[in-house]
């Protein structure tokens, strides 16, 4: 059984799609007679489908999909598009605007089901984007450098988001010479926002979905909202990097989950080190997916790379060369990326790319 919610202006085609929905279909049923009320049901009740009509006097059906997409709260749920109108334009405008089905009135209750259990049975798609999470539970080891550039990296191959989800006052704006006025911190007060209301970009093209700028009072992105966003934002990047939270928090354990590429930054410091391990091996089922990249941090000599591998259960994808211009390059918001890009640090990290695209 599954919860729908159907938005249509006509009484008669409420009752009726109650009666379908649940005596033949066994679903639970949410109505509502305009798009407003729909929005703030498909907000509170989180339903699974929605079945949307058209023509509606406050607001039309296209209007509703577009809110209902631009929600990370409500991006992931089924839209069917239940219409009189059925021109060729009509059927363009809805898939346009975020309809997984167009049918038009009146429909065969049994084409009706068979449509929905259809889109039901379906998983839901994490999008179309690479996903890249970037992790480092040691601190000071320059995670958010090293998410931060090959995010730039990564835009100059296709669309590419950067979102930081450190919910202790994330430093990605920052390294981007962004002040954070818009942040996913908003989505927590007022759900009803549009992610694209909160995201900024940047003059490269890369887009930025940043973390609050204080450290929050509250939890971070929830598991649900997070992988909403992940499905929503797939949708127009070709590479969403995540900057993970320095913690296993909800955030970072979805992130796990749906990345299809992990890249664990640590120093070749022992402490650093020995935080690398304990971690991969906490996290088993994840490190066929998972790269390490070594940060140096100080110059000198350092631990044999053959030596740090042995120690380490996940493959070393390269070892990033010390460079005493970060410090500087962080205070301009200037990564090294655009200000340097034939230094030996970036063409490390041009390797990270091409393994990460391999």
């Amino acid at each position: 059984m599954a919860r729908i919610l159907v938005i249509d202006d006509s009484a008669e085609m409420l009752d009726l799609l109650k009666i379908i929905l649940q005596e033949r279909g066994k679903h639970e049923v949410l109505l509502s007679a305009d798009g407003q009320t729909g929005l703030a049901l498909a907000l509170s009740e989180r339903p699974d489908l929605a079945i949307v009509d058209v023509m509606m006097p406050d607001m039309t059906g296209y209007d509703v999909i577009r809110r209902l997409r631009g929600n990370p709260t409500t991006a992931h749920i089924r839209i069917i598009v239940l219409t009189a109108r059925g021109q060729p334009i009509d059927r363009r405008v809805a898939a346009e605007a975020g309809a997984d089905t167009f049918l038009t009135k009146p429909v065969e209750t049994n084409v009706l089901l068979e449509k929905i259990n259809e889109l039901l049975g379906k998983t839901p798609s994490k999008g179309g984007a690479l996903i890249v999470g970037v992790m480092g539970l040691a601190g000071g080891v320059g995670k958010t450098t090293v998410a931060v550039n090959l995010a730039l990296l990564l835009q100059q191959v296709g669309q590419t988001l950067l979102m930081d989800l450190s919910p202790n006052s994330g430093h990605d704006a920052l390294f981007l010479g962004l002040k954070p006025v818009r942040h996913w911190g908003f989505l927590l007060e007022n759900p009803g926002l549009t992610i694209e209301s909160l995201m900024q970009r940047h003059d490269s093209g890369l887009k930025l979905l940043a973390s609050p700028p204080l450290p929050l009072r509250r939890e971070g992105l929830d598991a649900a909202s997070l992988d909403a966003l992940y499905q929503l934002l797939g949708r127009n990047s070709r590479f969403i990097v995540a900057d993970m939270p320095p913690t296993l928090d909800a955030a970072a354990q979805l992130t796990l989950e749906r990345a299809h590429r992990l890249v664990m930054v640590s120093s070749d410091e022992p402490p650093s080190i020995q935080t690398a391990i304990r971690t991969l091996q906490l996290l088993e089922n994840v490190r066929e997916r998972m790269l390490i990249v070594l940060n140096t941090l100080r110059p000198g000599a350092h631990p044999p790379l053959e030596a740090l591998q042995r120690a380490l259960p996940a493959p070393i994808c390269t070892r990033l060369p010390y460079d005493e211009t970060q410090a500087l390059l962080l205070r301009r918001g200037s990564p090294s990326v655009l200000s340097q890009p034939e230094s030996p640090l970036v063409a490390e990290l041009r390797r990270v790319v091409k393994t990460l695209l391999s």
